[in-house]
């Protein structure tokens, strides 16, 4: 992108922004880089910022959808569209604004928005000053960054006897320091701490769990661990278990690092401030670039604690920003820095090389590295061609929008999914649903209930008036949903976000609710299946507003078919059906119906022969969770539901808000209840 040529520039004015999404191809082993993307090699945003005088700065965002929300789509995205964009007319030399201007456009949540796409913009701005100026950047601070530094070798081995082997391929380079992978498994984890200890007597040995304990096991091991020989615990436990973390510092077995919680200097202040910590690991890239890493580096030191050299298998721009760091402040430990560990591939016209187990940080202006025009070019086009292999093989994607009425996501003939929202309906919904080959999933007003419509969401009483069925004599119940125009994004692969204000208005033409929803639909898998997140937020404008339900049948005029409100699913003709939860497969009445509690549920059956389901995850915030489920598998109807008010009505009064939030899967073959949980908590 680029500045428009009527915008006022001056030589240092950023201009352009270019940005390249790619994987650099890996070796080994390493439990981040598992799964269908992260085999596919190290994912990595370049970034190249060009001035209207010509000068070129890189960065590099480094992203692992393992290790952090961010992944490489998300971070070229919101580099591309968002910090890009906002960055234009902006002087090159000011990274205070241009950091201000990046927090305007993606807003900080609990610390600084979007870090590890922002670390690769901070990188491009501090290579682009020091080129200006013909310093490094080191010098820039005033400092020197001339000595190699000692590298620490990752050794995060499948099976105990893979131990020796691994850590003689580190000594085989000339490593003498090592870094092991621990958590979730205690017993695996000290003798694995042992065996390195015994291996390497003279290492400086640190356990890195990448908040993988739950604080009671990081405060039961860590003494072990240190009888072990571990020098440091890092990351023990997620960074929000703050009492966990005050425990585990007061015990005093091991030092404490923190990692990945923090990302600004504002809650590393705080952190200090509770003494849930002696130190941390320092990534630039994890904290939004070296502005940010600077200053928490001055507090630790400050404060007198601990800092220690780490990183995310940082190639290339983010591995020069990073040994300037360390190097110009004067690390005294070995830094697990151990991208020329597992990457195969450079992109530099000098590659780095580890000699004797050290690297030294580069000597020439700004970040001190060139890169490759030939070799970048080859490697964005071998990533492409490999990301190609884990889309939806067959028919190309394509869109099919009727304004004011439906967007489809198709291939070839068959749609995939429609969310329909003419204004003449009685609610917005999606159908057909399908996977890849299938008939729909969904039913769309079927005789038996005129008014179930695939996947929707509907109220049944607000302050006594019907939202559900239709109202007697007319084609739409008596309680009126209506809605604005959705607002919608599309992307090329599939994925799409719909946004809608819809409006709850009673027959006397009062508006009682009001909900902001926001739909994002990813774009589907090699196996065809693809998942909504679902996100609504109410608003009341009544006086007050009374959520209700048909009662149940243990209640006074109760129904086999009460409890029923909120999101629903009415499914197709399937075959073989049946529902699993995280406790494993239900088990449906005598007229049946299943009623239970859970914080997920998958549906299945199979249709013309072959297995499938929809599986709904809730979410932990939402109204009663874990989510009341109800579920019908009787004649021809196939219908479930989060029932959000199944047990018990709820009554807000004017202006108090309420906010529930799903994911929906559409997914091919069966799944159990541990596949269940897996997709509960990688959501």
């Amino acid at each position: 992108m680029r500045l428009p040529w009527w915008r006022p520039k001056r030589a240092s004015t950023l201009e352009s922004l270019e940005a390249y999404a790619l994987r650099y191809p890996m070796t080994g082993h390493f439990k981040f880089f598992t799964g269908p993307h992260g085999a596919l090699g190290r994912a990595s945003v370049l970034v190249k910022l060009t001035t209207a005088g010509g000068q070129v700065g890189w960065g590099q965002s480094v992203p692992i959808a393992r290790w952090s929300y961010e992944t490489l789509e998300t971070v070229e995205r919101v580099i591309r569209d968002y910090f890009g964009p906002a960055l234009l007319g902006c002087e090159a030399t000011d990274l205070k604004e241009a950091h201000r201007r990046m927090t305007a456009a993606v807003a900080d949540g609990f610390s600084t928005g979007m870090p590890i796409a922002r670390a690769g913009i901070d990188l491009a701005l501090h290579d682009l000053l020091g080129r200006l100026q013909n310093r490094s950047v080191a010098e820039l601070w005033g400092r020197k960054a001339d000595r190699p530094l000692d590298l620490s070798w990752t050794v995060n081995p499948k099976r105990l006897e893979d131990t020796e082997a691994l850590v003689q391929a580190g000594f085989e380079r000339g490593y003498r320091h090592f870094n092991i992978k621990v958590a979730p498994n205690p017993e695996f984890d000290l003798e694995l701490a042992k065996e390195v200890r015994r291996l390497a007597p003279k290492a400086f040995l640190w356990a890195d769990a990448n908040g993988g304990y739950e604080p009671e096991t990081a405060f039961a091991i860590a003494p072990p661990l240190a009888q072990a020989g571990v020098d440091v615990f890092e990351a023990p436990m997620k960074p929000n278990r703050i009492a966990g973390y005050q425990a585990l510092r007061k015990q005093g077995a091991l030092p404490i690092l923190m990692d990945e919680g923090i990302v600004s200097p504002i809650e590393l202040a705080e952190f200090i401030r509770l003494n849930m910590l002696d130190g941390v690991a320092m990534k630039p890239a994890r904290c939004g670039g070296l502005l940010s890493a600077r200053r928490q580096i001055e507090l630790l030191e400050h404060h007198q604690l601990m800092w220690l050299g780490s990183g995310l298998t940082d190639p290339d721009f983010s591995l020069a920003a990073t040994l300037l760091l360390y190097g110009a402040y004067g690390l005294q430990k070995p830094a697990a820095l151990n991208g020329p560990q597992f990457l195969t591939e450079s992109l530099l016209t000098k590659p780095f090389e580890v000699q004797d187990g050290r690297l030294q940080p580069p000597t020439g202006p700004g970040l001190g590295v060139e890169i490759d025009p030939q070799k970048l070019a080859e490697r964005v086009a071998a990533s492409r061609k490999a990301n190609a292999k884990t889309s939806l093989p067959g028919p190309p994607l394509r869109w099919d929008i009727q304004a004011g009425a439906s967007l489809a996501l198709t291939r070839g003939k068959q749609i995939l999914w429609r969310f329909q929202y003419h204004p003449d309906q009685s609610h917005v919904y999606f159908h057909p649903l399908s996977l890849p080959g299938t008939a729909a999933l969904t039913a769309d007003a079927p005789a038996d209930h005129v008014h179930h419509h695939g996947l929707w969401f509907c109220w049944k009483y607000l302050n006594g008036v019907n939202y559900w069925e239709h109202a007697p004599g007319k084609g739409h119940p008596a309680g009126r949903t209506l809605w604005q125009p959705p607002e919608i994004q599309i992307q090329e692969q599939g994925s799409a976000q719909i946004t809608l204000k819809l409006q709850y208005q009673n027959p006397d033409g009062e508006i009682v609710l009001r909900e902001d929803r926001s739909l994002v639909l990813s774009a589907p898998a090699a196996d065809g299946s693809y998942h909504l997140d679902w996100d609504s937020q109410f608003t009341v404008e009544a006086e007050s507003l009374h959520f209700d339900r048909t009662p149940l049948p243990t209640e006074k005029g109760g129904k086999a078919w009460g409890g029923y409100a909120g999101l629903s699913l009415r499914l197709g003709q399937w075959q073989e059906r049946h529902a699993v939860d995280l406790q494993g497969p239900v088990e449906f009445n005598a007229v049946d119906r299943y009623r239970g509690r859970s914080p997920a549920f998958a549906y299945q059956g199979s249709l013309n022969g072959r297995r499938l389901g929809v599986a709904v995850l809730d979410h932990p915030e939402n109204l009663h969770a874990p989510s009341p489920w109800y579920a019908i598998r009787s004649g021809n109807m196939s219908f479930f539901t989060p029932a959000v008010i199944c047990y018990q009505p709820v009554e807000f009064a004017r202006h108090q808000s309420f906010r529930l939030r799903y994911r929906v899967l559409v997914h091919p073959h069966w799944w159990d209840a541990d596949r269940l949980a897996l997709e509960l908590r990688q959501r």
